[in-house]
């Protein structure tokens, strides 16, 4: 018979390479499985002609985990974030966390994604606010995703027009809620770092309650 072994003195190992190291490690996987993800959209493996959200955050997931394994990143990825351990409300579509045996399997990134434009008229600006807290970066705002960090991201699909018509949209409606609403406010506008024919890369800050969150956004161009 084999004895149960007793975990509960065994040290938790600490995360071997700094956290900033981590996210910035994150985020060029993210840009990296770009082409990846696009290659497998056109492959015609799927039978869909129209992917949803869900299916192409299914997708790009599924290319990661793959690139991931591939380049030996220290850390892994995973759909639907339920926090357990900061208790926030809302769940993630996916998120990055340490992988190193152990080590809280906790978020260290999570990643919303939206399509652009959305799927209905009734959520267009869903991108940054919706009903229900349910838009993207509303939900970092409110803590309905990310609590209890400072580094999260967007994941956009854009399926029409380019990255310079939806910066400019999405600019505009976020100037145009601060106007009304004071939880909002200009300087959580976006600001674009990096233009590549695949994708765009931006980022900003949203203000929170507790303290302001940076956001990274990845908009990829599917047209």
């Amino acid at each position: 018979m084999i004895a149960e072994e007793n975990f509960s003195n065994i040290e938790q190992p600490k995360i071997s390479i700094p956290k900033t190291n981590m996210i910035s490690l994150i985020i060029e996987s993210m840009k990296e499985n770009v082409p990846h993800f696009k290659a497998y959209i056109a492959s015609g493996y799927h039978k869909k002609k129209k992917l949803n959200e869900d299916e192409l955050t299914q997708i790009y997931i599924e290319q990661a985990q793959i690139l991931i394994r591939k380049q030996d990143y220290p850390f892994n990825i995973s759909s639907q974030y339920r926090d357990i351990y900061n208790l926030s409300k809302g769940f993630s579509d996916f998120y990055f966390y340490p992988n190193e045996q152990g080590i809280s399997n906790t978020s260290i990134f999570s990643v919303e994604c939206k399509r652009l434009p959305a799927p209905e008229t009734t959520r267009e600006k869903e991108y940054v606010y919706g009903t229900s807290n349910n838009g993207g970066i509303e939900r970092y705002k409110t803590e309905k995703h990310g609590k209890g960090l400072n580094d999260c991201g967007l994941l956009g699909f854009i399926e029409k027009d380019n990255p310079n018509q939806w910066l400019t949209k999405i600019n505009k409606w976020i100037i145009d809620i601060s106007a009304t609403n004071k939880t909002w406010a200009i300087d959580e506008t976006l600001s674009e770092i990096e233009l590549q024919v695949d994708y765009c890369f931006l980022e900003s800050i949203a203000h929170r309650k507790t303290s302001d969150i940076k956001l990274v956004h990845l908009w990829i161009n599917l047209n």
